[in-house]
């Protein structure tokens, strides 16, 4: 069981979402505003938030300003506006998945779990890849940049992880988003985008200039140039 909070001012699919969720065996707590959200927030522990935009009193993009740069619950956001732009910002914000209005209870639940899982990780192979001053320990799920620990959300780990255990080789995009996102994704290149940038603002000397996760034209991402990789002792 997973205890999820639904920010969500509709009352219908408020009702709607909260009973598939309870069906499927998770705890859930509801906010009909942005205000009762903010509170949720700082009063109660959540593993997930399905959060809306269009929320009164205090918008969905306010609460993720608050969210963001805080080791605090996964999010999805759901939300009747399907633009592109909004789910950039949303991903940009700290989002893990967007999922536009209106959705079918098995494409919520499926989203669910594939943030949940990578929020609970199973352990990597027991392999230590370095490259650049970043130390991956895929058994350990630590990343240590120049003998710092670097702080990673889960998505962002899943995305090095997948790179990392394929060091020095290409991973296309849709291998990529299936690996990470589940293997509905397979065209939402936004999503590794923002992503891929997140990870370069944590770990590459210059972000402008990567030398740790390449883009390689139009084909995907290397994690590279090649790592050496140690067996764990």
């Amino acid at each position: 069981m997973s205890r999820i909070l639904l920010v969500e001012d509709d009352v219908a699919l408020r009702t709607s979402v909260r009973q598939i969720l309870e069906r499927s065996g998770h705890e859930v707590r509801v906010a009909a505003d942005g205000s009762a959200g903010v509170r949720e927030l700082q009063s109660g522990t959540f593993e997930l938030v399905l959060l809306d935009i269009g929320l009164p009193f205090v918008d969905g993009w306010r609460i993720l300003e608050t969210l963001e740069g805080k080791r605090l619950p996964s999010v999805i956001v759901i939300s009747a506006r399907g633009e592109e732009r909004d789910k950039v910002r949303a991903l940009d914000m700290g989002a893990d998945d967007y999922l536009a209005k209106p959705f079918g209870a098995d494409e919520l639940l499926a989203r669910i779990r594939v943030v949940l899982r990578r929020a609970q990780p199973a352990p990597g192979p027991s392999r230590i890849v370095r490259s650049g001053g970043v130390t991956i320990d895929l058994a350990g799920q630590s990343v240590v940049r120049d003998g710092a620990e670097v702080k990673l959300s889960p998505t962002e780990y899943g995305l090095l992880s997948a790179l990392a255990q394929h060091a020095g080789q290409v991973m296309d995009h849709r291998t990529l988003l299936r690996t990470v996102w589940g293997p509905t994704y397979g065209d939402e290149r936004n999503y590794l985008r923002t992503f891929i940038q997140r990870l370069r603002s944590k770990l590459e000397n210059d972000p402008r200039n990567p030398d740790l996760i390449v883009t390689v034209g139009a084909r995907g991402y290397r994690f590279g140039p090649p790592a050496t990789t140690d067996q764990a002792t």
